[in-house]
């Protein structure tokens, strides 16, 4: 059928029929993939791929299957080229004509017809609407434009129209213009000629919004037609990244770079909305890891029987988004939102019959003045300045910066004094009885069988908590879930029982904690600093608030990419199976980006502040990552060989975040003293 007789049959019937506009009106025409619909795969050829999964014999192993389904794929793409090529001078070719050209094969029983019913019926439960737009084109019907769809397919319009409409994307009356049928393509620019003749339209008359930057944008200006490019449809270059470019790919490098453009998606209010800071890299690598440690504590949880999840604040407040969004407590287990941190529990847990809290007191790398170890312990200036006059430091001694050595040698006379110790023992106290009064409001002391949800690492905060439950029942032992532990982590002795998302102690996640911390758990508020009695509740105290409003506006987006996220799997449960069964590609993700993050991700987290010392005070305030020069490659160069040392400034605790902003000639070093210290990890994970 020649292109005359093609445009007879448009979707409806009413787009060669339409009459001529009258010269003020405006037309509005949009492309549809990856404009108005997109698929849940990276790209279309994908579906080939998992289409021939479907279609292999059910008495197959999966290595024969799959196998099967690279053969349907290549000779599917072949056909699609071959059936083109025959099409000439046409520039299009339909399905019927694609698989009029398919090589069949052994095992691939199904006929022309039925692949065609398959493919149609597979493509459609792949589809799913792009809201932002789908509701821009509701608008402007509702001011009286026409609507017409221009696509470059091989789906001719008595198929994709149904479709559309079936979607809820096509309303009867809108046209419909495919390649297939007018045998003229966007690619070349003719389609868009042959709309306007149809339409009965002056080039200016007629607006177009597409994805593809040539055929969309390029060839409709060409031709006269006012284009706007929708960005936000095609990948994004991380997506890209995990997707990669060879044939076939795995159902993983395609499943997870859609599903973060559907979490793209989904989030823009507007079709011409900006793309957020990091939005990219939240998207694709942060919020699909963050999705999958909750998924499984909450797996794991219900196995275990636990009936109450505790996501600790602040890290946990992403994850306690996550998880009401992944589930719900009538379904088990119930979720809770607790406030508390290292400096809540640190005081409180301070026992002359415990230990274990006093290493807590002075911080490696940080200022450990005596009025430091004391702030720590959690006393009060009024506290402190009776302890100085014992041991007769006036101000500027009490200030001045101490070495380890010297830290500890006050803390053990400090402690050594009945006096001082009692009046931090009976500070602590004082503050204890507060913190479980908070404790047992919320429920830790109920007899619930509970556990804790955060981030990690060493168990210090776990351990506070065991210490501070124990002053009032023995028995009281929590357990905890986090992403990943340290190698020298506390024992379950000294915590309690901790299961790990990442089982390998001392995994590279562990090693680059400060940029999970900041950049994949932020929370939208303040640290907690301790708890107060406010009438007979106890509520939390909150320390000031130490970020800029560009690192709170990360955390809000990043809390609600990953929540929508989570919803977008909890809706389709062959969706959360696809998401679960691809943990280890998340994780493997997560590394790389940790790994070899990209310049201008790195440049943007370096306007992020990190605060190491446990008092979040705006005195110890760091930023995560900046450019590097050679001094700093000799005090890595140290770092790396000494024993004692460990990277212990933000700037050099993600280190490959500053080597990303720095010149080449800094780079090789410090990759360099990267490589060796990853061979020493792994070196002490086999002695382990």
């Amino acid at each position: 059928m020649k292109s005359q007789e093609k445009s007879d049959v448009l979707a409806g019937s009413d787009s060669a029929c339409v009459p001529a506009q009258s010269a003020h009106e405006i037309v509005y025409s949009f492309d549809v993939f990856d404009t108005c619909i997109s698929r849940n795969w990276a790209h279309p050829r994908d579906l080939f791929f998992a289409l021939g999964l479907k279609l292999a014999p059910p008495q197959f192993t999966d290595n024969r299957a799959r196998e099967f389904a690279r053969k349907f794929q290549a000779r599917r793409i072949r056909a699609e080229k071959r059936a083109y090529r025959a099409a000439r001078p046409d520039e299009c070719a339909d399905i019927h004509e694609i698989y009029r050209k398919f090589d069949f094969f052994p095992g691939l029983d199904s006929g022309i017809a039925d692949l065609i019913t398959t493919e149609l019926e597979f493509e459609e439960k792949s589809l799913y609407t792009i809201a932002p737009v789908v509701s821009h084109i509701e608008e402007l019907r509702k001011a009286g434009h026409r609507i017409i769809f221009v696509s470059d397919m091989y789906l001719p319009a008595d198929l994709l129209g149904p479709l559309l409409q079936r979607l809820g994307v096509m309303r009867e009356g809108d046209g419909l213009y495919v390649s297939c049928d007018a045998r003229l393509t966007k690619h070349s620019g003719n389609l868009y000629r042959h709309v306007l003749q149809r339409e009965g339209l002056r080039p200016e008359q007629l607006i177009h919004t597409g994805d593809n930057p040539w055929a969309d944008v390029r060839k409709a200006r060409e031709a006269g037609v006012t284009a706007r490019h929708f960005s936000h449809g095609p990948l994004t270059s991380h997506e890209t990244a995990i997707a990669g470019h060879r044939l076939p790919r795995s159902t993983g490098s395609s499943f997870l770079p859609a599903l973060s453009r559907r979490t793209r998606l989904a989030l823009r209010q507007h079709s011409e909305e900006d793309r957020e800071p990091l939005e990219e890299l939240v998207c694709s690598t942060i919020a699909p890891f963050l999705v999958a440690y909750v998924d499984w504590v909450l797996e794991d949880a219900r196995r275990r029987g636990i009936g109450r999840l505790y996501f600790v604040a602040r890290d946990g407040e992403v994850l306690y988004r996550i998880a009401k969004a992944l589930g719900s407590d009538d379904q088990g287990p119930e979720m809770r939102y607790l406030y508390g941190s290292r400096r809540a529990w640190l005081s409180p847990s301070i026992r002359p019959d415990a230990h274990g809290w006093e290493r807590l007191l002075l911080t490696p790398g940080q200022s450990n003045s005596r009025r430091d170890i004391l702030a720590r312990a959690g006393l009060d200036e009024n506290a402190q300045s009776v302890i100085a006059s014992m041991f007769g430091c006036d101000q500027a001694l009490w200030g001045s910066p101490l070495d380890l050595n010297e830290a500890t040698a006050f803390l053990q006379q400090v402690l050594a004094s009945p006096t001082a110790a009692g009046i931090i023992y009976q500070a602590a106290g004082d503050q204890r009885e507060i913190a479980l009064s908070y404790l047992s409001q919320e429920g830790l002391l109920d007899g619930a069988k509970w556990a804790l949800v955060d981030a990690g690492w060493s168990l210090n905060c776990q351990a506070a908590l065991h210490r501070i439950l124990a002053a009032r029942d023995p028995s009281l032992v929590p357990r905890g879930y986090y992403l990943a532990l340290t190698r020298d982590h506390l024992s379950e002795e000294e915590a309690g029982p901790a299961l790990a998302f990442i089982p390998e102690p001392g995994s590279f996640f562990s090693r680059r904690r400060v940029i999970i911390e900041h950049c994949f758990t932020p929370a939208s508020h303040a640290t907690t600093r301790g708890y107060a009695m406010d009438g007979t509740a106890a509520v939390p105290v909150f320390g000031s608030e130490l970020r800029q409003n560009n690192e709170l506006a990360y955390a809000q987006r990043l809390q609600k990419a990953a929540s929508e996220m989570a919803r977008l799997i909890t809706r389709d449960s062959a969706m959360l199976a696809k998401f679960r069964l691809h943990r280890s590609d998340i994780l493997a993700n997560a590394q790389r980006f940790l790994r070899d993050p990209r310049r201008r991700d790195a440049l943007e987290m370096a306007s992020f502040g990190t605060v190491a010392d446990l008092r979040h005070e705006s005195a110890f305030v760091q930023p995560l990552c900046r450019p590097l020069g050679l001094r700093d490659v000799a005090a890595i160069v140290g770092m790396t060989v000494s024993r004692r040392r460990n990277f212990q400034t933000p700037s050099y605790m993600w280190l490959e975040g500053s080597c990303a902003l720095s010149p080449p000639y800094v780079r090789a070093p410090i990759r360099a003293m990267l490589a060796i210290d990853s061979l020493r990890s792994r070196l002490g994970n086999l002695r382990q």
